[in-house]
């Protein structure tokens, strides 16, 4: 089985609170009930057929690499505000994970779904205006024995950077499928939310895509977020060839100089 159960439940909601937040403004000046159920239930299936590919661009790096992923909410093991002293903070909640009894029964909660929880702030407070996609991350399993007989035991920054990356390019790749047979635009909700997807999950932060890339590999950081800028701002406007020609030179060309300066000239940290 590719996805496992808890896999399976994070990635369900992962997929609802992304579905409602594109879906959330229906772009309608008048509100038709039917219409909004209809266009909310599109959206939430292009999101989770984007969605699974993103996953599942992880899982097939990392399985070459000798490595598992594992699918869960993005969250925190502790919420605090930032200190005006190193030794104390202003707020502090307790330490997750935590057990909570609901109906008799007990659930574990493993961290603060603060990715869930952005996305629903921002798309209430703007009334669907805005979105926030970023609301999971995936945890590399590391499994010896499938490493034997490689040179490295451990994953390295290489392999790290790459495997994180890969959840992104699957996005931009389903992109580019969708903008060959977009003749008439009816794909072009759903290069929107695969354009999307990619540009949200490479924000360095935290445990989210574009962070293990930025910390394990900046110049593949930069290399991948300047070809995602590229074939997300041109995807309209030029077919596909010529798009992924410029988008490798504009993304080759920001790298390279990064490394000149970086590693030649140390000026860029």
């Amino acid at each position: 089985m590719v996805f496992n159960k808890k896999e399976i439940v994070a990635m369900i909601i992962s997929v609802l609170f992304m579905g409602v937040a594109l879906g959330f403004n229906d772009k309608q000046e008048i509100f038709v009930l039917n219409y909004f159920l209809a266009n909310m239930f599109m959206m939430i299936l292009m999101v989770g057929f984007a969605f699974i590919v993103h996953q599942l661009g992880h899982k097939l790096v990392a399985y070459l690499s000798g490595f598992r992923t594992e699918y869960k909410l993005w969250g925190l093991q502790q919420i605090r505000f930032w200190p005006l002293h190193k030794r104390w903070t202003i707020l502090k909640t307790p330490q997750f994970p935590k057990t909570i009894k609901f109906w008799g029964k007990e659930y574990v909660i493993e961290s603060f779904p603060i990715g869930l929880v952005i996305a629903f702030l921002v798309t209430i407070l703007s009334n669907g205006w805005l979105f926030f996609l970023a609301v999971g991350q995936y945890n590399l399993l590391i499994e010896r024995a499938s490493r034997v007989g490689r040179k490295f035991v451990e994953v390295t920054d290489f392999e790290e950077a790459k495997i994180a990356l890969a959840g992104p390019m699957a996005n931009i790749v389903l992109m580019v499928i969708a903008a060959m047979f977009n003749q008439h635009g009816t794909f072009d909700n759903f290069i929107w939310i695969n354009g999307a997807l990619a540009l949200f999950y490479m924000i360095p932060v935290s445990q989210l895509d574009g962070a293990k890339v930025f910390f394990s590999s900046r110049v593949m950081y930069i290399f991948g977020l300047l070809f995602i800028i590229g074939m997300v701002s041109l995807v309209y406007y030029i077919s596909v060839i010529p798009l992924l020609i410029i988008c490798g030179v504009f993304g080759l060309v920001g790298a390279s100089v990064y490394f000149y300066y970086s590693f030649y000239r140390g000026k860029v940290f």
